[in-house]
C-alpha cells in the first residue's frame, strides 16, 4: 500500500515538468525569418555553419586594456598613455619597431594622419581603465569574423615611405572596432536582462527555448549559416560566433497546457576568444578557440508537431539572446580605406 505513492513521487520527479511558455512577440524566431521550419520531425538533431567560411578567433579587445589602442606586439602591451611617433620619429624607426605600434596608430600612420585621430577616437570611446573585465567589442568582433574571411598579415608603405607591418590581429581589431562602431541596426531574439537572472524579473527570462531550437536548427541544421549570440544569461554580455549544434531527445516531459514536451539537452558550439592578439591567422591552427555550452530544456509541440515554446531547465547555462545586424559592415569616414590592408587567407 505504501510502494504506489513512493513509486508514482519517484516517477515523477524523474520527469521534468514546466509551465506552459509559448514564445512572446520578442522571442518568435520568425522575426529572424518569417519562412522557418517548425516541425520538430523535420528539424535535423545535428548541425553546422559552413565549414568552408569558419569566424575567425581574436581577443575581444578589452577595454580596461586599451581596446585596439593596445601595443599588443610590444614588451608589457601598454595601452594607456604613451605618445605616439611624429613623422620625423618614424623615419628613425625601422619595420620591426614600427611592428609594435597599436592597430589604430598603424591605421592612422598608413593614411598619413600623425595627428592619430583613430587613436583618440578610440581613446574617448571604448578604452577605459576601470571598465570591467568583460567589456569591450566582442559584437563588432562576431559580426566581423562571420562576414569577412581572416586576414592575413602585411605589410603597407604609407605616402611619406613609411613602411608598416600590420599583423593578422592588427586587421581583425580594426574590422571589429569599425563593426561595433557603427553600432549596426540588429535583430534581437530574447530579452537583455541589465542586473541579472537571479532577480526574476520578466525581462529576465532570456530567449525561450522554442526559438533557441527553432533558430539553431534552421540557420545552422538547413541553411549552415553562423550568427553572433550572448551566450552569457547574467549581466555580462559575451557575445560568440555560433557555428555549431548537437540535440538529443532524452525522453517525455510535462507541460501544464502543451499536448506534447519532451526533455531535449542540447550542445552549442562556438568561436572562442583569444587570450591575446598574434600576428599570424590562426583558423586552421591549434591556437584557433572554440568552445561547447551545455543546455537542458523542455520543449513544448502542438497537435501538429510544431515547437511552439519551451522552458529552460539549466537556469545559468543558455544564451541570453540571439540577433545579427540587419546590413553589412560599412567602410566610412575614419575607417573609409580599412579595406586596403585587408587580404583574406585563401
Amino acid at each position: 500500500m505504501i510502494l504506489i505513492p513512493i513509486l508514482c513521487a519517484t516517477l515523477c520527479a524523474l520527469t521534468p515538468a514546466a509551465l506552459a511558455s509559448p514564445w512572446d512577440s520578442s522571442n518568435a524566431p520568425f522575426r529572424f525569418n518569417d519562412s522557418y521550419e517548425t516541425r520538430l520531425s523535420e528539424l535535423p538533431l545535428l548541425g553546422s555553419s559552413d565549414p568552408t567560411r569558419v569566424p575567425w578567433s581574436e581577443t575581444y579587445w578589452p577595454s580596461n586594456e586599451g581596446s585596439i589602442n593596445i601595443r599588443w606586439n610590444a614588451p608589457g602591451r601598454p595601452g594607456f598613455g604613451l605618445p605616439s611617433p611624429t613623422l620625423e620619429e618614424l623615419r628613425l624607426m625601422g619595420p620591426a619597431t614600427i611592428a609594435q605600434l597599436s592597430p589604430t596608430e598603424k591605421f592612422d600612420i598608413y593614411r598619413g594622419r600623425y595627428d592619430y585621430p583613430l587613436k583618440k577616437l578610440v581613446a574617448s570611446t571604448d578604452a577605459r581603465p576601470r571598465a570591467p573585465d568583460w567589456a569591450g567589442i566582442c559584437d563588432g568582433w562576431s559580426v566581423a569574423a562571420i562576414e569577412y574571411r581572416e586576414p592575413r598579415a602585411v605589410t603597407r608603405v604609407n605616402p611619406d615611405g613609411i613602411v608598416i607591418p600590420f599583423g593578422a590581429s592588427d586587421v581583425k581589431g580594426l574590422l571589429s572596432y569599425t563593426a561595433a562602431r557603427q553600432k549596426l541596426d540588429s535583430i534581437v531574439i530574447g530579452r537583455y536582462c541589465p542586473f541579472g537572472i537571479r532577480l526574476g524579473f520578466p525581462n529576465c527570462q532570456d530567449l525561450n527555448p522554442g526559438s533557441y531550437h527553432v533558430i539553431l536548427a534552421n540557420e545552422l541544421g538547413i541553411q549552415h549559416q553562423a550568427f553572433p549570440a550572448d551566450i552569457e544569461p547574467g549581466r555580462e554580455i559575451w557575445n560568440q560566433p555560433l557555428i555549431g549544434y548537437e540535440f538529443e531527445v532524452v525522453g517525455s516531459a510535462v507541460s501544464t497546457d502543451a499536448p506534447t514536451a519532451l526533455h531535449i539537452r542540447a550542445k552549442l558550439h562556438y568561436v572562442d576568444e583569444l587570450d591575446h592578439p598574434r600576428f599570424d591567422p590562426v583558423t586552421g591552427t591549434a591556437e584557433w578557440r572554440s568552445d561547447v555550452q551545455v543546455s537542458e530544456y523542455i520543449l513544448e509541440l502542438d497537435n501538429q508537431g510544431r515547437i511552439t515554446g519551451g522552458d529552460w531547465l539549466t537556469k545559468y547555462s543558455h544564451p541570453d539572446v540571439f540577433w545579427r545586424p540587419t546590413r553589412p559592415i560599412q567602410f566610412n569616414g575614419e575607417f573609409e580605406r580599412l579595406l586596403e590592408i585587408y587580404e583574406p587567407v585563401e
